[in-house]
């Protein structure tokens, strides 16, 4: 299938802002017949001008009110989704820039998409489309004003595309790298995972990292021959640290861990969390006689069994993994909690990053 020339381009783009608003007016004009033919009503039965005015007026006050209260109640649960969370670090207004990528589509899918627009995470965001029939991996890299922290990373992966006749399209493996060397050099891989198809405000908790540069590849989408999509990225920082496994077990008998990876609802553990996993089996071989849970924790988002369950798949894989690292799974116990223990404010993309954790705690 080709893809829409430049002309046609603008056009589709006309055609969805037309589809939209279109979509509003409807509702807009099922609402204005409404209040006309109320006020009509009345002044058919009404005796006097002035009772046509008093009646309209007090309509136009109502609909003004109910205005207010929606854009009250919309700016309040604006301010509690995103308003908690600290800047994206890797958007454009705080100076973040794309200093080279695999190739760009251009136009309304141009790459810098990936760092532009407003700092909202709602609604129909830009997306950066590969040129046709470009080899995969695709990837960019994005260089920060400064070297800075980042503990969390969002991926918005709800493409229109999808449901507009290029079924596929939307990314699905993803690489993120590093560098603090330069936007060329130095890099080192720190996590991999795979993307929910067609969906915005996918978090990814990672083991707190610092870097001027951010690599993101693209190994996979979800079938398209031709192209690739992926929507705005974000990078957040949440103020943790990283942490000594021994030193957190042996002084409080317990600590969270974040860099154990698994693809979104699964329990399939990501290569990437091999450092994590070594960690874990060496604290276990230099102490011979420690026992550990294993807890397995999940953020309060969709189904409360579902999560529950995942949790405890989640438990019972690192303990497999950590078996196959030479530890005795006899020492191990597999934990499932679901959201019931959270350690931060779900209503945050931060806070539900925080939750979604594996706990370690010394067992007796």
């Amino acid at each position: 299938m080709q893809r829409l020339t430049s002309l046609k381009v603008d056009r589709r783009s006309v055609a969805g802002m037309y589809r939209t608003r279109s979509s509003m007016s409807s509702r807009l004009t099922f609402r204005i017949p409404f209040c006309r033919m109320s006020i009509f009503s009345d002044y058919r039965q009404s005796d006097s001008f002035s009772a046509i005015l008093i009646d309209l007026e007090g309509a136009v006050m109502k609909m003004h009110r109910l205005c207010m209260l929606f854009v009250i109640t919309f700016c309040a649960l604006s301010v509690s989704a995103f308003g908690q969370d600290q800047k994206n670090l890797i958007s454009a207004k705080a100076g973040a820039r794309i200093v080279a990528f695999s190739s760009n589509y251009e136009g309304s899918w141009d790459v810098t998409n990936l760092i532009g627009g407003s700092e909202s995470w709602s609604g129909d965001l830009p997306v950066w489309c590969t040129a046709e029939s470009a080899p995969f991996p695709h990837w960019v890299v994005i260089e920060l004003p400064r070297t800075a922290w980042f503990t969390t990373l969002i991926f918005n992966n709800s493409i229109p595309d999808e449901a507009g006749g290029w079924e596929g399209i939307s990314a699905k493996d993803i690489e993120v790298h590093v560098s603090d060397v330069s936007g060329t050099d130095g890099f080192r891989k720190v996590a991999s995972f795979q993307l929910e198809r067609n969906k915005n405000n996918q978090e990814v908790r990672v083991e707190p990292t610092q870097a001027k540069w951010l690599k993101v590849v693209i190994t996979a989408n979800w079938g398209h021959a031709d192209y690739t999509e992926l929507g705005k990225l974000g990078a957040l920082d949440d103020g943790s640290r990283p942490t000594d496994i021994a030193l957190e077990l042996r002084n409080k008998g317990s600590v969270d861990i974040y860099g154990v990876y698994f693809d979104f609802a699964s329990a399939n553990v990501r290569s990437e969390s091999e450092p994590i996993l070594e960690k874990i089996a060496k604290y276990m071989k230099d102490n011979p006689a420690a026992k550990l849970a294993i807890e397995g924790h999940t953020d309060n988002i969709g189904d409360a069994k579902k999560n529950q369950i995942l949790s405890e798949n989640r438990a019972k894989s690192i303990v497999e993994a950590v078996t196959r690292l030479g530890v005795d799974s006899k020492r191990l116990t597999a934990v499932g909690f679901g959201a019931t223990k959270p350690v931060a404010d779900n209503k945050t993309i931060t806070g539900r990053a925080k939750n979604r954790r594996v706990t370690l705690r010394v067992g007796k």
